[in-house]
Order: C-alpha cells, then sequence, then structure tokens
C-alpha cells in the first residue's frame, strides 16, 4: 500500500487554490443542476461529507449540487447507478475506500477502474480502531496480549463482509499475528451501536464515525490506522507506535462521473473542488470528522483508485477473501 500512500502525499503538490475559469455562467458546463450520488444511508459519515462538498461546489459552479443518497452492497450499488449514466457531467459519485476494496470479494456489473473517470480526491483520513471501556482493554497492549491468549476469542466488526473496514481490519490482524473473529453489520452505524452497548469488543473505524464518541469518553481510541498521528487524535498513537510493525494505512473520499464524461466538464469540476476545499466552514467539518482536505488533480485520483484496487485484491487473497 506504500504506493497509495504516494499518490495521496502527491496530490498535496496542487495549488489548491486555483482559480476556477472566471465566468461559469458564460460556459457551455454547467447549465442545470449537477446531482451528486452518495452511495450509502442517509446520517452517516460520508454523507455528511457529501453534502458540505456539493454545497460548497454548487456555491462556486453557480448551480445547486443535490445529493441522492442510493446504498447498499457497500455502496456498490449507487456506483452502478452512475457509471450507467449519461457521461454529461451532471451525475457524480462520491467514491470511498470501499469501492476499491468491493471487486476483491464480490462479483460487480462494473469495473470501478475502467466504467468511471476521476474528478479528484477529496480527503483523506485514519481508521481508529476503538473498544469500549467496559471490556476492561486500556491499550492496544492489552487486546494484543488477549487476542493471543485466547484466539479468535475477541470480536470485530466491520460494516460488511468484503467492506473496506473488513479488509483493513483482517490486514491488521495479519501484521499483528493474531487470530480475531469478524462480526460483519450491514452498516457502520450498526456495528457502532453494538460495539457502544458492549456486544463486541473492538472495531477499526473511520475517524469520520467515532471522532465524537471519542471525544466524549464514550469510546477508548487504542490507535491509528495512519503511518503519522492524526493531528486531530494527537494523543493516539499509530498502529506501528503501538507494537504493530507494517500496517500503515490511509481511507480516503473521492469524485468521480461515468466514463467518458467530457474533459472540459472535467476541468470544471475539479476547479471547482480545489476551490471548494479551502472553504472555512468544510474545512472545519472535516476537522470534526477527523479528515484531512487533499485536493488533487484527476489523473492523481485515477492512480490513486486503480492502486488501491490492485492493493485490496492482494490483501483479500492472503486473508481467502477473494472471489
Amino acid at each position: 500500500m506504500n504506493q497509495r500512500r504516494r499518490f495521496i502525499a502527491a496530490s498535496l503538490s496542487l495549488a489548491a487554490g486555483a482559480a476556477v475559469r472566471p465566468a461559469f455562467a458564460a460556459a457551455k458546463f454547467p447549465e442545470r443542476p449537477v446531482r451528486l450520488v452518495v452511495p450509502y444511508a442517509p446520517g452517516g459519515g460520508s454523507d455528511a461529507l457529501g453534502r458540505v462538498v456539493a454545497h460548497a461546489m454548487g456555491q462556486r459552479l453557480g448551480v445547486s449540487m443535490v445529493v441522492e443518497n442510493r446504498g447498499g452492497a457497500g455502496g456498490a450499488m449507487g456506483l452502478e447507478m452512475v457509471v450507467r449514466a449519461a457521461p454529461d457531467g451532471y451525475t457524480l459519485v462520491l467514491l470511498s475506500t470501499s469501492h476499491a476494496s468491493n471487486g476483491a470479494v464480490m462479483k460487480l456489473n462494473y469495473d470501478v477502474v475502467k466504467d468511471t473517470r476521476a474528478i479528484g480526491l477529496i480527503a483523506s483520513g485514519p481508521w481508529v480502531l476503538v473498544t469500549n471501556k467496559a471490556t476492561g482493554i486500556a491499550s492496544l497492549d492489552d487486546l494484543l496480549r488477549l487476542a493471543r491468549e485466547q484466539p479468535d476469542a475477541l470480536n470485530y466488526a466491520s460494516s460488511g463482509t468484503g467492506s473496506s473496514t473488513h479488509l483493513a481490519t483482517e490486514l491488521f490482524a495479519q501484521k499483528a499475528g493474531i487470530r480475531v473473529s469478524h462480526i460483519p453489520y450491514r452498516s457502520s452505524g450498526l456495528a457502532l451501536t453494538d460495539l457502544l452497548a458492549n456486544r463486541i469488543q473492538f472495531m477499526l473505524a473511520s475517524a469520520a464515525s467515532v471522532t465524537s464518541y471519542v471525544r466524549d469518553a464514550m469510546l477508548l481510541p487504542l490507535c491509528v490506522s495512519t503511518a503519522k498521528r492524526s493531528p486531530f487524535l494527537p494523543d493516539v498513537p499509530t498502529a506501528q507506535e503501538a507494537g504493530v510493525a507494517g500496517f500503515a494505512e490511509e481511507l480516503w473520499h473521492g469524485l468521480a462521473a461515468p466514463a467518458g464524461t467530457p474533459e472540459e466538464a472535467v476541468q470544471v469540476l475539479n476547479q471547482a473542488l480545489a476551490q471548494a476545499l479551502q472553504d472555512a466552514e468544510l474545512r472545519a467539518q472535516f476537522a470534526r470528522e477527523g479528515l484531512q482536505p487533499r485536493p488533487s488533480t484527476p489523473q492523481a485520483f485515477a492512480q490513486l483508485v486503480e492502486a488501491d484496487v490492485a492493493a485490496w485484491a492482494d490483501i483479500a487473497a492472503k486473508a481467502n477473501l477473494a472471489m
């Protein structure tokens, strides 16, 4: 996954404040509202992110960006709808890490690399390994010790079999040399409900979904997944600092359109996204979600998606989860 992290780092070289063309009203695109499909249920972290991005981009495009939730199959149902849409720039999708991992574990009716046109990376952040204080687990050392003393006795939650949270936890277990039991849920929200009720022992969840629980002392963070500590959880060690060598992963969100979307529309949307990511309100929202804005070129984001698809397929194969 080092290649993926290099693409994320390289994307920061984009001048995020690059000027959007002076008058969108005089351009051929856009002339009407743009639809942004969020391929997850309303109310989650991805939904909140999609809505704040849509609002900020709409202000810069001079047209409304309308958010439409189409959840199901780990985001695959919403993405399939988008890749079948007219490639005119008026239908976009919020891509996330799970779209790169889905093809490793399920049969899809599309190819995320070939059937999408990258617009740009939006943000990235860590997974946070969290537990309920009632478990008695106070550190990552405690969790690893218990897992080694009682293989398969500790249960972890994911947002579904084959989801990025599932595969990321499997990779974590591989690197840590432990055996733990997977409990899949239909969504991260349902998984967190059981974690908060102490029905499961731990979860590797997006920072966006657990930061508020951590701040309210309802969940205990044991480590973050990234190579460096998160600026939003500076007191939480990385997995590598806490003793799991070789585990350093980052989740991301980005914007894409159907393959064949005209270059002019892609550039207009990319420039509007770059400017939107400088918006103070948007950046404050991202900070509350534990995310950092990551403006990029369309090319850099396309390379990231392609690299991630290959990396997650490898992880799934090693965990005996591949199709």
